[in-house]
């Protein structure tokens, strides 16, 4: 539809699809207690979709008391990495692009994850929030000021709050995955600082010393690490993966994919990998709107760790 069309109202998907134009709110507005055949709520999804129906936000406001603003705090640490850029800027566009198809507009923040400043996102109303890359010790100077009305999920972190809803990788199931591939790729594990939460976990997994294992700061530690290990190995990121082809022949190590972008590895022969697809940022999204859905009740589970494919 070009933007010289006029815009798709409920009126119009009511005509289309054959039913009432109450029955085309109750399904996009998600009403409760409403009993409606589950043949006609898709039909009726299936027509706005056809005629590109974009809600509008200043009425849906106005009824629910809502703003259809949602925030993306994204915690920068001041010695970045671009292979732990590449994994942060896939996240926020798959939550962005997610978030804008429902009709949501996206306020995107970045923090200082040492010393978050939250002047300027504290000023607007948001319907709820996502942080991504959140440090322990900081998490709180975040959440305080937001109201127990609004959810907050944290994304890409290990937070011991019980209070606040997780998204991670189940990381521990991709090892396995990759294990199936690869059972001898199991004598090295290479991580980024985002994923440094799961260490823990994976180090006792694949029985690890500390000499086996490498949190990536810095590019240089790559070569003498690699030199150092006799067997073959695990890397979480795909960026660091393209980093140690430098050093190391990609058979010798199985990629999990944190960083979303699979397709890099395409260029290393015999490269394998485990992939976790677009499933963070859609879990991420339907558990946000199960939050705003007061007819719902929340998970009992705070931390929702995410399949491999």
């Amino acid at each position: 539809m070009s933007s010289s069309h006029k815009k798709a109202t409920m009126k119009d998907i009511a005509k289309a699809a054959q039913v009432s134009v109450a029955t085309v709110s109750y399904v996009l507005n998600c009403a409760p207690n409403q009993t409606i055949p589950a043949e006609t709520k898709q039909r009726v999804l299936e027509t706005a979709k056809e005629l590109q129906y974009v809600p509008n936000l200043a009425a849906r406001s106005l009824i629910k008391n809502r703003t259809g603003l949602v925030g993306i705090l994204v915690n920068r640490s001041r010695d970045e990495r671009w292979w732990e850029q590449l994994a942060i800027s896939r996240d926020v566009d798959a939550l962005e692009r997610g978030l804008t198809r429902l009709g949501y507009h996206v306020v995107l923040a970045s923090l200082d994850a040492d010393n978050p400043n939250m002047a300027v996102i504290s000023e607007r109303k948001l319907d709820a929030v996502f942080v991504l890359g959140a440090k322990e010790q900081t998490f709180h100077d975040i959440s305080v000021h937001f109201s127990a009305g609004v959810p907050l999920i944290v994304v890409n972190s290990y937070i011991d709050d019980p209070l606040f809803y997780k998204i991670v990788y189940d990381y521990e199931r991709a090892v396995d995955s990759a294990l199936t591939k690869q059972p001898d790729h199991r004598s090295f594990l290479i991580m980024d600082r985002l994923s440094q939460g799961a260490g823990e976990a994976l180090c006792s997994q694949l029985s690890l010393s500390s000499s086996q294992v490498l949190v990536l700061e810095d590019e240089r530690q790559l070569p003498d690490f690699l030199m150092s290990q006799q067997g073959s190995g695990i890397i979480l990121n795909e960026g660091i993966a393209v980093l140690a082809a430098r050093w190391m022949e990609s058979p010798r190590f199985t990629t999990l994919c944190t960083a979303g972008c699979p397709e890099l590895l395409h260029a290393l022969p015999g490269s394998a990998y485990v992939s976790f697809g677009d499933g963070k940022a859609q879990s991420s999204i339907a558990l946000m709107q199960a939050l705003l859905n007061e007819q719902t009740d929340p998970p009992a589970e705070k931390y929702m760790r995410i399949k491999p494919l």
